[in-house]
């Protein structure tokens, strides 16, 4: 079955990557530029809105679309003076390469001139490239849990040839119920002498579980671009005081920078840089830049930062 936004977000380290990339391509700045200047004219639709879509909530969804699904829709209107996200699924490319609204609760007016943007060749969301990964994820949790719930290795209750066929198949599922009963209860349990009692899986290791949670973790920041240690993996209890797996970024900033050079966010602006500075969304001449300071430098401000609106 096909991997769901609903069911990837259950993955504590997709939900996690998945904050992090819309949240920072979502607050940067973004302006229409004259060479290395603002133009003397804004585009009313970057700060602003009359759809009471926030531009802040409109590149959100982009960008969630982006991340999931590597493509991301906008609409504007017939005057390009304003714009609205339509969600993946509410808009496809016909046979012909037109792209066509298919959804009634797209607003009709940011259907006049829809931009589909990709994120590009190869990046096809983590539902796509990711898919085995978040299977393993929910398969390893599954097995966790039944752990978590089953903290005794597998149990073999052993009675004598006589005994055990001497016993009706009630008899001996109700002998098996009743020591089930009693370890789920308490730790204390009632047995005859001639019943033998024998932990075959006590052997496994204990923090099976804990390295392959781990190890998953770090597949998952591979498949969505986030730096390791941000998705967290590190120790967590298992035999022998734990499995250690740390990921370290390079130090003072270092972590900070890989997660914006190499992250999916700084994919997400470029893609959104190129084809809405194309000259049918604004002058020839000009472009469309996000405002990447506050990426490189490490502010100490003395008072609450600014936003321009």
């Amino acid at each position: 079955m096909p991997i769901t936004r609903e069911a990837a977000l259950k993955v504590p380290g997709v939900a996690r990557a998945h904050g992090i990339a819309c949240t920072t391509f979502a607050s940067i700045p973004k302006f229409v530029m004259d060479g290395e200047t603002h133009a003397t004219d804004q585009a009313p639709w970057l700060t602003n809105s009359v759809s009471g879509v926030a531009p802040y909530h409109r590149d959100f969804g982009a960008a969630s679309d982006w991340f999931f699904e590597g493509w991301a829709c906008y609409g504007f209107n017939a005057d390009m003076t304003d714009c609205l996200h339509i969600p993946f699924g509410m808009w496809k490319v016909d046979e012909y390469g037109y792209l066509q609204i298919t959804s009634d609760l797209v607003p009709e007016e940011y259907t006049a001139y829809p931009i589909a943007i990709p994120l590009g060749y190869g990046e096809n969301g983590v539902l796509h490239n990711g898919a085995d990964v978040i299977r393993q994820a929910q398969d390893i949790e599954k097995a966790y849990h039944n752990r978590l719930k089953n903290p005794i290795a597998l149990t073999v209750l052993t009675l004598d040839d006589n005994t055990y066929w001497g016993y009706s198949k009630e008899q001996r599922a109700a002998i098996r119920d009743e020591w089930n009963e009693g370890r789920s209860k308490n730790s204390t349990a009632l047995k005859p002498a001639s019943m033998g009692v024998d932990f075959p899986g006590a052997g496994m290791p204990t923090d099976l579980y804990e390295t392959g949670r781990n190890g998953n973790r770090l597949d998952i920041a591979n498949v969505t671009k986030v730096p390791a240690s941000i998705i967290e993996g590190v120790r967590q209890g298992g035999s022998g005081g734990g499995t250690e797996m740390r990921y370290q970024g390079v130090g003072n900033g270092g972590e900070r920078s890989d997660l914006w050079e190499y992250g999916l966010a700084r994919m997400m602006l470029l893609a959104y840089e190129a084809r809405l500075s194309l000259d049918d969304v604004v002058a020839s001449g000009l472009s469309i830049r996000g405002d990447q300071s506050n990426m490189h430098a490490t502010p100490n401000p003395a008072t609450n930062p600014t936003s321009e609106d």
